[in-house]
């Protein structure tokens, strides 16, 4: 009887000791209101699981964690996924999640005109998969322009290839009451003119007038001259796209190639799906940008050129 109070005797000064005098100083650290995402992965040993969570700014103390785990007899039950946790936390708090698997839920804004690879980026800042994992099966299955951009909420523990079946299957749910203006044009196509409307129109009332652009362009077998393909094919934005651009020899350089590109440049939202179904009706077949996000819109090369001297003046 004796030995026990010494034992529970010692396990409370222990935790007073360690546990409340840290605590008192980071209640008034800025980090402590930090949130942190860690991924916990199978068969990590309890040693590995510490050394994480110390670098990660998680606990204070490694050898603390360590010992009120072995205390708990915990060591090997610590479940394998993603955690959101604060920083300084507790050992007590953190042991208590990671045994009860208690993982995130990760809510996730995918921008519309994000790119595969920005999209990628994304999940790997939030620790849902590798960049490189993602992109993989992204080009494997050509699926850029297909990743629908939305806000979505995804369990931590789901798969690459999950997470990539959520964004299809909201990309089917949005383009569903579309279907009906998809007879004379794949799929492909429309999904491949949205990406360059979502690039080149910044107001929602612009996106039908450059979809018939591109069509009028096409049906008369003039280059579509999209700066947004050329860039997609740098692999970056530029402000102003040099001589020495235009004249990449790329698949995507609209400027050198008739016709649409190989796919899309990005994944559009549904207001550039929807112009891309249902384009204006336009005799215009230039655009150029005022700078403020709107266009003017011309339909002979001497009107398009006036426009961009008149622009260049103001």
């Amino acid at each position: 009887m004796q030995k026990k109070i010494k034992t529970f005797l010692f396990v409370i000064t222990a935790l007073f000791l360690l546990v409340v005098p840290p605590l008192l100083f980071l209640m008034g650290s800025k980090k402590f209101s930090e949130v942190r995402i860690i991924r916990i992965k199978p068969a990590m040993s309890s040693t590995t699981v510490a050394s994480l969570l110390r670098e990660e700014g998680i606990i204070k103390s490694k050898k603390l964690f360590l010992f009120l785990l072995k205390l708990a007899r915990a060591d090997r039950k610590l479940q394998a996924g993603l955690y959101e946790l604060r920083s300084w936390s507790t050992s007590f708090a953190v042991i208590r999640k990671l045994v009860k698997g208690e993982v995130a839920i990760i809510t996730l804004t995918i921008p519309e005109g994000y790119t595969a690879a920005q999209i990628a980026n994304c999940l790997e800042e939030k620790k849902l998969c590798s960049s490189e994992e993602f992109l993989k099966i992204v080009r494997e299955k050509e699926l850029e322009g297909f990743l629908f951009p939305a806000r979505y909420t995804i369990p931590s523990q789901i798969s690459v290839g999950g997470i990539i079946y959520m964004m299809q299957e909201k990309f089917k749910e949005v383009m569903g009451p579309y279907q009906r203006g998809l007879e004379d044009i794949s799929l492909k196509d429309i999904v491949t003119l949205a990406s360059i409307i979502e690039k080149e129109a910044q107001v929602n009332r612009e996106r039908p007038i450059i979809a018939s652009i591109l069509y009028n362009r096409l049906r008369k077998h003039l280059p579509l001259e999209s700066c947004a393909t050329v860039e997609y094919a740098l692999g970056k934005h530029k402000a102003r796209l040099s001589d020495k651009d235009l004249a990449l020899v790329s698949p995507y350089n609209t400027y050198l190639n008739l016709g649409l590109p190989p796919g899309s440049i990005c994944n559009p939202g549904e207001a550039s799906l929807k112009a891309a179904i249902f384009p204006a009706k336009t005799k215009f077949l230039f655009f150029v940008s005022k700078g403020d996000g709107t266009h003017s819109f011309s339909v002979t090369y001497a009107q398009h050129l006036a426009a961009k001297k008149r622009l260049r003046e103001e």
